[in-house]
């Protein structure tokens, strides 16, 4: 397991120098100059051509891009051309607040999905399934923006509950979780059911039961157990595209997170912000692959047996 943990870690170098050269290329073909973005129309030319000059603008571009990795060794992000504050000084305060929406919205997920799929695939074509399954279909459908308008017209309007936008405090974070879990429940709950009720059809299923287990034994330590193994893998997709991809959500309730961080350089044209962003981002998603493949290991002794033939 640890020689296989660590090819992956090892793994990961060039997956980011590949997506470092790959965001590289795309912010810099984006028409126009980082200090026509970074001054505004007021600017004049000569401050724009200073500007320039002091990035390092008129530099040939593998130039360019060997000196950002060059400082992105040592860890210097370098310095938003707009805020004109350090990347990774921004990073460190969007970065957690990411984290936080992820790992509550899946948390969140889960803890409601899992028991209403498993409740619904036992119970397939009754009333406990029906219920749960056309509320899930609708949840699932409903856009992120719509639902949080709604929760906020709710509690933050007319019962004054929740506040709605901010970060100051951790209740300050409910809004936004309802609305992510609402959203992500209805699929893990949804995946939960098929994966099930694929599981409990199974032969060894049928002679677990033959030997006499109860029905809750079956569910719970046979049939859930297999059932869970595409659950882990959505979660942790679901976990790496919250990240960055909540962007809706960010905007809605005012949440200076790490996509709209990216968003906005990207809009404004800042290479370093955008470069920053993006290579923390695709670091964070591949830590939570190889977190989802560790927790294979745990779930399924066959994945465990294959990391033991890797030694």
């Amino acid at each position: 397991m640890i020689k296989y943990v660590l090819k992956r870690l090892l793994m990961m170098i060039p997956v980011l120098i590949g997506v470092s050269l790959l965001i590289f290329l795309l912010v810099n073909s984006v028409p126009g100059d980082p200090a026509s973005y970074a001054l505004g129309a007021d600017a004049t030319a000569e401050q724009i051509q200073a500007f320039n000059e002091s990035i390092g603008y008129y530099d040939p571009l593998p130039v360019r891009y060997f000196n950002y990795m060059k400082d992105l060794l040592r860890f210097d992000f370098g310095t938003s051309y707009v805020s004109r504050l350090p990347v990774m000084g921004e990073l460190s305060v969007k970065v957690p607040i990411s984290i936080i929406v992820a790992f509550t919205a899946i948390a969140g997920s889960l803890l409601v999905g899992i028991p209403l799929g498993v409740l619904s695939a036992v119970k397939q074509y009754s009333l406990l399934d029906v219920i749960p399954t056309s509320m899930a279909i609708c949840l699932a459908s409903a856009p992120s923006f719509w639902l949080g308008l709604l929760l906020m017209l709710e509690f933050s309007l007319r019962h004054q509950w929740l506040p709605s936008f901010g970060v100051e405090k951790p209740w300050w974070f409910i809004l936004p979780m309802l609305t992510l879990v609402a959203i992500y429940g209805s699929n893990q709950m949804r995946l939960t059911r098929s994966s099930m009720l694929e599981t409990i059809r199974q032969d060894y299923i049928s002679t677990v039961r033959a030997k006499g287990a109860t029905e809750r034994v079956v569910i719970w330590r046979h049939a859930l157990k297999n059932a869970l193994l595409p659950v882990i893998t959505a979660a942790g997709n679901n976990f790496g595209i919250l990240l960055g991809g909540a962007i809706v959500t960010e905007t809605l309730f005012s949440l200076p997170g790490l996509g709209t961080f990216i968003v906005n350089g990207v809009k404004q044209k800042d290479v370093p912000v955008v470069m920053g962003g993006t290579i923390t981002l695709a670091a964070l998603f591949a830590f939570v692959m190889l977190a989802v493949d560790v927790i294979y290991a745990f779930a399924d002794p066959r994945v465990k047996a294959r990391y033991k033939k890797m030694k």
